[in-house]
């Protein structure tokens, strides 16, 4: 500990050997990026294609298409040519197009998402080393990626995760230069340059440091140095503190320039789409009004104490000069610097919040994602409290008692360390991902993709589709997608349609635009929407079920039935389309299954029915062979307008054959050929391989105590790694895990191993309790163990 507050110069240290000097940051940096690698193993290991369409924004998945499009040769387009669009912020879109070249477009999902992790955790890692370089207690940074992994802005796809390395990388090279200038000082002019690539707002951070760097330099070499007449001006830009500043600018002009040149518009056509959106809400409500909308605007999350936040830094890199200067000491230098790029994160969140007062709509300008800046001020703001303090101590308490002082810098690094360890919860980003990952909010994503696997397989080859909200939608279908509300399209379209500002007025003209101009053949959204435009092809395709939040899928030709059909007829044309094109069908039940996720449409269904009974889902497992099951009952069932009733459930992988069962008929299919092995509080049989456990009358008492099932194999050399300790394979399990109650009965199913087995002993347990009851059971091998 010694060492480690004295890299800080908080106390005196011994000398310590060159090859361990280093050590203990080392080991700290080591500890973020395996926090992070371990946050992308538990992701890997834990989420399937659902689960990463939830975490993942519907606008995520413009970057993605366009990544992907850019990566097979196609140039800036989400459609695969039919327009060309700029509505993305260009180095989180090329830091990505990478992945393209090596994962397939459902695998590529799983990279990002660990790309976009491992990124946080080196940004993270990049703000610890600028601490360490400006003798900043670097032990207070462990909390950082903990803080910043559990912001809602993060990890949904964008582009905040490299807006935090990069920001994380300013905050080192202003450091740098403030070490040793001659070297560094073109590096941070580059990453001032870079920094509106990554977000345009950003521009903001990179001036406001780069002119904070300037006006320090300048004061120090004093005004006669610089002076304010035209020669003195022109000396100072041409010095090496302007070359960041320039870079800033020159980085701001030649985002306007490419954009302007290329696509025909200064900024991300997503921007100004949305600029547009503020300002036709505005027109409805009378005009802005500055006073409620700061009103409205600073009791908004992004801003409500995070601006409080900025002005704090702000005040502390005032007082951090000023006991600098006093102090006159050169290696307090970087210390300034890293306050420089703190103040610099302030003055951006403070200029996105005076131009979202002054020009914006809460309502369409105020996204999680946009706030960064202030997410790494909240979460650094401990630490830089406590080198404030300890700069006060050395200014204040140390000329008047050494001793004191002496006690107190150790005690300020070290206590504080200690409250910050003991309130941060290390789970918690594990936990938020599985949080966002099941979130009924980001059903939108699952309704998206089953409805496009649809729309994939009853479509005629040659569709054009037009979206509203086509990220999820574009990316999954086979045919092209062109959106339609402009986020990702291009300047023609928006300048075609910006005059118009009724809703309505304004969808039937951009649909009417994209058949005419951009051949679109249907239309598809997901979103109960009220239209006469065309005659639907299907509708009403709900999902519920596991995916509790229920959304409709509805698609338009775009030509118009002289008769609309009624519900029944628009029923049995769907059914007649789809009938082709169901991996399983029986009687009235078709199953969908496309990259993992299988989507049950039940004809004529009877919600009643669907809930008394529920549904069982049974499939054979590609790598072993063996049957398999899961029970999904059906939450709330409720018909959609066809009269259809849809679930959506993810088998696990390897299953290849869905079969869909009533809970009767599965229970019979189970029991037919099933020999019965125990008679005990629950009946155990043994159906081909697996145990089926089964409990008329059972309470819920019965269900929440654990099974335990311990497998003795005929060759002991067929035992796993784990089995080997025991003797056994240990497959204790659940009830939820391969249960399900119906009326009063309940049933559960095991899986065996595919060896031949010499003895099972079977029952439940209370954990910390003991067996409650419990039989073995001997097949004929050699001696497994105990009856």
């Amino acid at each position: 500990m010694v060492t480690i507050i004295g890299s800080v110069r908080l106390l005196p240290s011994r000398p310590v050997q060159p090859a361990f000097r280093h050590l203990p940051f080392a080991l700290f940096l080591l500890g973020i990026l395996a926090y992070g690698a371990a946050l992308v193993w538990y992701m890997l290991l834990r989420f399937d294609l659902g689960s990463l369409l939830r975490l993942n924004g519907d606008n995520a998945f413009y970057y993605f298409q366009i990544a992907r499009n850019l990566a097979a040769g196609e140039f800036s387009t989400f459609d695969g040519g039919i327009t060309r669009t700029n509505g993305y912020h260009p180095l989180w879109l090329l830091l990505i197009t990478p992945i393209y070249w090596i994962f397939d477009p459902r695998n590529a999902l799983f990279a990002i998402k660990a790309f976009e992790i491992l990124l946080i955790a080196a940004g993270s890692a990049l703000i610890a080393v600028a601490a360490r370089l400006a003798r900043l207690p670097w032990m207070l940074l462990l909390s950082v990626p903990v803080a910043l992994y559990q912001q809602r802005g993060m990890l949904l796809g964008l582009e905040a995760a490299a807006v935090v390395a990069l920001l994380g990388l300013l905050l080192l090279t202003l450091v740098l230069a403030a070490r040793n200038p001659v070297r560094w000082t073109w590096p941070l002019a580059a990453v001032a340059f870079s920094l509106p690539w990554v977000r345009l707002e950003l521009v903001a951070v990179s001036v406001a440091a780069t002119a904070a760097v300037c006006c320090i330099e300048w004061s120090r070499q004093g005004a006669a140095a610089v002076g304010w007449s035209r020669a003195g001006l022109a000396r100072a830009a041409r010095s090496r503190p302007a070359l960041p500043l320039l870079g800033a600018l020159a980085g701001l002009l030649a985002y306007f320039a490419y954009n302007g040149l290329v696509f025909g518009g200064l900024v991300p056509v997503s921007g100004a789409t949305k600029q547009w959106w503020a300002h036709m809400r505005w027109e409805r409500e009378g005009g802005i009004d500055v006073g409620r909308n700061l009103q409205a605007v600073a009791q908004t999350w992004p801003f409500d104490g995070e601006v409080l936040a900025a002005l704090e830094v702000c005040a502390y890199l005032v007082l951090v000069w000023w006991l600098v200067r006093r102090s006159g000491n050169p290696d307090d230098r970087p210390a300034l610097a890293y306050y420089v790029g703190l103040a610099g994160l302030a003055a951006g969140h403070l200029a996105i919040f005076v131009w979202t007062v002054l020009t914006a709509h809460p309502t369409s300008a105020v996204f999680p994602w946009y706030f960064v800046p202030a997410y790494l001020l909240t979460a650094l703001l401990v630490p830089v409290r406590i080198h404030v303090a300890l700069h006060l101590v050395r200014r204040f308490v140390e000329p008047v008692s050494h001793r004191a002082a002496t006690i107190l810098r150790p005690a300020l690094v070290v206590g504080g360390a200690a409250l910050l360890l003991a309130a941060t919860d290390f789970r918690g980003p594990f936990l938020e991902l599985e949080r966002r990952a099941g979130a009924l909010a980001r059903t939108w994503q699952i309704a998206s993709y089953t409805g496009t696997q649809v729309m994939n397989r009853v479509l005629p080859e040659g569709s054009v589709i037009g979206s509203r909200d086509a990220g999820v939608i574009g990316y999954f279908s086979r045919f092209p997608v062109v959106n339609l509300d402009g986020l990702a399209n291009s300047y023609e379209f928006f300048r075609a349609h910006r005059h118009l500002h009724d809703g309505e007025e304004r969808r039937s003209a951009q649909r009417e635009y994209g058949r005419r101009n951009f051949g679109i053949t249907h239309f598809a959204n997901v979103r109960p929407v009220d239209t006469e435009y065309g005659g639907e092809l299907f509708e009403g395709v709900t999902t519920s079920g596991p995916i509790e939040e229920r959304r409709e899928f509805k698609l338009w030709s775009t030509t118009t039935p002289a008769r609309m059909p009624g519900a029944s007829e628009r029923a049995a044309h769907f059914w007649a389309r789809m009938a082709p094109h169901f991996d399983y069908r029986a009687d009235d039940v078709g199953v969908v299954v496309d990259d993992g996720l299988a989507q049950v449409f039940v004809r004529r269904c009877d919600p009643e029915r669907l809930r008394d009974r529920k549904f069982a889902f049974a499939w054979v497992s590609g790598d072993s062979g063996q049957p398999a099951s899961a029970w999904y009952p059906w939450e709330s069932p409720r018909r959609n307008r066809l009269g259809l009733c849809v679930t959506v459930f993810e088998p696990p992988n390897g299953a290849v054959r869905i079969m869909a069962l009533s809970a009767h008929d599965y229970t019979a299919r189970l029991l037919g050929d099933a020999r019965l092995l125990i008679r005990s509080d629950f009946d155990v049989y043994r159906n081909e391989n697996q145990l089926v456990y089964v409990r008329d009358h059972c309470s819920a008492e019965d269900v929440e105590r654990r099974f335990f099932v311990h497998v003795w194999p005929a060759d002991p050399g067929d035992l796993s790694d784990g089995g080997q300790r025991h003797g056994f394979d240990n497959l204790d399990f659940d009830f939820q895990r391969g249960g399900m109650r119906t009326g009063g009965r309940c049933i559960a199913v095991r899986a065996l191993p595919s060896y031949d087995i010499a003895h099972i002993r079977t029952g439940q347990f209370v954990p910390g309790v003991g067996s409650l009851w419990g039989s073995g059971v001997d097949f004929g091998g050699s001696d497994g163990g105990p009856r």
